[in-house]
């Protein structure tokens, strides 16, 4: 998937932003000009007092599509941020933080809280490495904390702390998994939280949806100190740093960037049934199996408030035994709006599972 074919540009200079770019008030790009690498170009943005968003792209690798956040718009961003620079760094100072790049070589950007008084910043990226072209995508190196707690990239194998492991972000539908060796099902979101014991916590979000890889102080290699990198298969990179004292300010500044959760509905507030054996069923058919676990819920006294679909509703009744999304297998379920029906009937709502892909095959 990855082919670890690094280059690193080290030549960097101030760049103005191209017309219609429309960056934060508070802002850097950066131009790369080594001779034996095509151009790149970093950009550093302030978002919000403690919401950082960088990219890292070029001609052949632009930053992906159909990001996962909406990005704010430059009128929405801090104004009232202080900044000084000098010939080979900028810093820029908000009310909840302070950030510093310096690009004397690759780009080096430092992130700690505004009234921090530990040493080690909060977030900074590995010297001379901190950016790098790999294969068709980038990888982005950051210094590594021993000693402290990560967590985060949607849900992976136990144990919940992955300081000194390594992870592969890729939605695959991994039926049967085992919640200590494999990650489970679907929960894939490329959010690494860092919470230190003194200094506050960090989140390093990715937008892209290409399937990607972090090392988080799994790898070691001494000529580079301890280091944590994501590196990203497909294309450039956007990413947003958030800081907070707490886990908590972070995680609301993720969901404040991202979008709240849905408030639940009250039909999810009793016991839902499912399980991939009721919608696979032909004889007896699939309808008649999960109105019978309705009705045996009532029997027992078991508030059935929804039952989850499953896939196997869309299985075509011929081979090649395909889960086409949007359809329904008529052999298990002959009408499907009389089976809606009477399910409601007993309070049921249905949940339907919908693949994220659509066949060539899709008739």
């Amino acid at each position: 998937m990855l082919l670890q074919n690094e280059r690193t540009p080290v030549r960097y200079a101030p760049q103005e932003a191209a017309q219609g770019a429309a960056l934060a008030p508070a802002s850097l790009q950066l131009q790369s000009s080594d001779a034996e690498i095509e151009p790149f170009t970093f950009t550093f943005e302030v978002v919000r007092p403690n919401v950082f968003r960088t990219t890292y792209s070029s001609a052949s690798r632009p930053i992906p599509p159909f990001a996962s956040a909406q990005r704010p718009s430059p009128g929405s961003c801090p104004k009232d941020v202080a900044s000084t620079s000098d010939k080979t760094s900028r810093s820029f100072t908000t009310s909840a933080a302070k950030a510093s790049i310096e690009w004397s070589n690759a780009p080096i950007l430092s992130i700690d809280l505004k009234d921090a008084t530990t040493k080690k910043p909060l977030h900074q990226d590995l010297p001379f490495r901190s950016y790098s072209a790999d294969g068709a995508g980038v990888a982005h190196y950051s210094v590594y904390k021993k000693g402290t707690l990560h967590v985060g990239l949607g849900e992976k194998a136990a144990p919940m702390d992955l300081s000194g492991r390594g992870f592969t972000v890729s939605a695959s539908d991994t039926f049967g998994y085992d919640a200590y060796r494999t990650d489970p099902l679907y929960k894939h979101i490329p959010l690494l939280i860092n919470v230190t014991q003194d200094a506050g916590a960090v989140g390093i979000f990715s937008t892209a949806h290409s399937r990607s890889t972090w090392s988080i102080g799994s790898e070691l290699d001494g000529m580079w100190g301890a280091y944590k990198v994501h590196r990203q298969a497909h294309g450039g990179l956007e990413e947003y740093i958030i800081v907070g004292q707490t886990v908590a300010d972070v995680v609301r500044s993720y969901a404040e960037l991202v979008g709240f959760p849905l408030r639940v509905p009250r039909y999810m507030m009793g016991y839902i049934g499912g399980g991939m054996k009721y919608s696979m069923e032909d004889t007896p058919r699939a309808h008649d199996c999960i109105m019978g676990f309705i009705a045996n819920c009532e029997k027992h006294d078991i508030p059935c408030t929804a039952f989850q679909m499953s896939s196997g509703y869309t299985v075509a009744e011929v081979e090649p035994k395909t889960r086409n999304v949007f359809t329904w297998n008529r052999h298990r379920f002959p009408d499907p709006r009389a089976f809606t029906k009477e399910a409601h009937a007993h309070g049921v709502r249905l949940l339907a599972n919908i693949k994220p892909y659509v066949l060539a095959t899709h008739p």
